[in-house]
């Protein structure tokens, strides 16, 4: 326990939202961070670890050195109480987590563990990484489906590290990246067009061989909304992802919108529980849901953790967040030499060595390394 505070505060999620508010609370007070995995990763670096599975070595960091003066419960919240949450342990156990403050960051949920593993050691997910990049060697025929921004990025991957490929991007939209301009997504879809990928808009998935958990299932025939049938070796689920929630509902079903989003108060405070914060992919804030806007909610969630903590008149004059509305703001790589930004006052930048140097070469692990201070 820290000897600046006896106070304990619960951090139930260990991404990038819950990893830097634990670095920085733990300076000041007690943190425990309860997730079932075993080290963080930078998530904008999956799509190029799945063809490079060298790439994961740095891009996958145990919280033993992410977070060295943090205690790590390696478990999942099952259910969230109004003073506690129930967490089954990685031996199968029920334990109840207590603290001071609670802080919800258990993100997303994806059709798979292709893009986020639950339950994993840093080696497990090391393994699935080189097992993928050999599934994608095998394949003749790629069908990726979702064009927001992982099945931008998979598929600029794939159609860089592997030309001679049949890939298809299916998006059921009129348009790619619908959370940014469409000047930015244009120019996406232009590369990868140049490429060879064919992309067929305004069709949904409607059937498939293979499910959407296995992701080493073998070749099928998928078929879409209009009844055309795409055979493929490989299926690639880059569908959006939903928050990861459900342990609300026995308990605090009232805090949750239609969408299953957290509902919070301006200063990141869940709706009637002046003790519960919520950050990131599960809250109801008007913005997109990008790693773009983490830093501003973790600085202000920080903030209003320790005047709470404190107690007297600084508990009641806590911080608030802004959501970036409307904010078109995305880096979207297409493989390892060029992108696309739209980035504030800038606009669009489609200079490929600006969108190398700004993400695609280094998919921004080196700044994550940084900032938990690993190199």
């Amino acid at each position: 326990m820290s000897s600046k505070s006896g106070k304990q505060v619960v951090i139930f999620g260990g991404g990038l939202a819950g990893v830097q508010l634990a670095r920085d609370l733990a300076q000041d007070m007690k943190v425990v961070l309860v997730d079932p995995n075993d080290y963080v990763e930078v998530p904008m670096a999956a799509p190029r670890s799945l063809v490079d599975p060298a790439f994961a070595d740095d891009a996958l960091i145990p919280y033993s050195l992410a977070l060295p003066e943090v205690t790590h419960v390696r478990g999942r919240l099952i259910e969230m109480g109004a003073n506690a949450g129930e967490v089954l342990v990685s031996d199968g156990q029920r334990i109840s987590v207590r603290g001071d403050v609670h802080v919800l960051c258990t993100g997303s949920l994806y059709a798979n563990a292709l893009m986020r593993s639950s339950g994993a050691t840093l080696e497990e997910r090391k393994r699935l990484y080189r097992q993928y990049s050999s599934v994608i060697q095998a394949a003749n025929r790629v069908l990726i489906v979702g064009g927001g921004p992982i099945g931008v990025e998979v598929a600029g991957e794939l159609s860089e590290s592997h030309p001679g490929k049949s890939i298809i991007l299916l998006e059921s939209g009129r348009r790619l990246l619908p959370g940014t301009s469409l000047m930015a997504a244009q120019h996406a879809a232009s590369v990868l067009a140049s490429r060879g990928v064919s992309i067929l808009f305004g069709e949904r998935l409607q059937a498939a061989t293979t499910a959407p958990d296995d992701i080493f299932a073998g070749p099928g025939i998928a078929t879409t909304s209009i009844g055309r049938k795409i055979g493929y070796d490989l299926l690639v689920w880059c569908t959006g992802g939903r928050p990861n929630t459900a342990y609300m509902k026995p308990l605090l079903y009232a805090a949750l919108n239609e969408q299953g989003r957290v509902r919070v108060n301006p200063d990141l405070r869940v709706v009637g529980h002046p003790a519960l914060f919520a950050l990131g992919d599960i809250t109801d804030l008007d913005e997109n849901k990008m790693a773009w806007h983490i830093d501003g909610q973790v600085r202000c969630a920080a903030d209003n953790i320790r005047r709470i903590i404190q107690g007297g008149r600084a508990a009641l004059a806590l911080s608030t967040y802004k959501p970036q509305t409307g904010n078109p703001k995305m880096a979207v790589t297409l493989g390892s030499q060029q992108g696309v930004l739209h980035l504030p006052f800038l606009g669009v930048i489609r200079s490929p060595w600006f969108t190398r140097k700004a993400k695609a070469e280094h998919m921004l692990v080196p700044r994550y390394r940084r900032l938990m201070n690993v190199g």
